[in-house]
């Protein structure tokens, strides 16, 4: 059951990835400059975009307000980019 919640966790972070890289590459921004605007690592921002990074809540804001967008836009986008039955909580879980 571990392993199932890893690949779903992982779904996520590569959606994330995806996104993030989308939203800077329109943005014709380098990386260094938007982490620098947010206070992060260029390291931390380019994990975001390989899809390595699963951010603590206050990064993933920095990230979203690095794009000028909410949060709740930069998540709805992120699950935009997952499968319509995509789900982070496992369907067999016994209670």
């Amino acid at each position: 059951m571990q392993d199932a919640e890893k690949k779903k966790k992982e779904k996520l972070t590569e959606a994330l990835g995806k996104v993030v890289s989308k939203l800077r590459r329109e943005s014709k921004r380098s990386a260094r400059s938007v982490a620098y605007e947010i206070n992060m690592s260029k390291t931390t921002l380019l994990l975001a975009e390989s899809g390595k990074l699963d951010p603590q809540l206050s990064t993933f804001c920095k990230i979203a307000e690095a794009f000028y967008i909410k949060p709740e836009k930069l998540l709805e986008m992120i699950y935009a980019e997952l499968p319509p039955e995509w789900s982070i909580i496992d369907d067999n879980t016994d209670l």
